[in-house]
């Protein structure tokens, strides 16, 4: 095995996730599910649309994982927000209601990806890694 095949990859960088949602039990699930993966890094967390915004402007993120139905501003108002600030910036939307509708509405305001809260533990990781190639 060659010194090449032993080094651990210096190039990768971890990347950094912004997550928004009124619950602190989801926030607190949310960072249950990306903590294991060694290349993702919560930065920043927001119980509301407007403090999402507000955590982009601060911290930079890589990526947004937001909530549909947070106070202040929702997750559509937010992501409209956000990719004024950020327009490459992708962003989850993270949602009890998964409807046509929903999606319809969420591309429309320049979300990347609707995600149902009830795939999340499974699917978000595998979404999160996905959106950021």
């Amino acid at each position: 095995m060659s010194l090449a095949e032993e080094a651990p990859d210096c190039g990768a960088m971890v990347k950094r996730i912004l997550v928004a949602d009124d619950s602190e039990i989801i926030r607190r699930q949310v960072r249950t599910i990306l903590e294991p993966d060694p290349d993702l890094e919560i930065c920043a967390e927001a119980a509301t649309g407007l403090e999402a915004v507000r955590e982009v402007q601060r911290c930079r993120p890589d990526l947004a994982v937001l909530d549909f139905l947070m106070p202040e501003m929702n997750g559509l108002e937010a992501t409209r927000e956000i990719k004024k600030l950020m327009p490459t910036l992708p962003v989850v939307l993270f949602t009890v209601d998964d409807t046509r509708q929903l999606e319809w509405e969420s591309k429309q305001a320049g979300a990347d990806a609707l995600l149902p809260k009830a795939e999340g533990s499974r699917q978000l990781p595998e979404l999160i890694h996905t959106l950021l190639q």
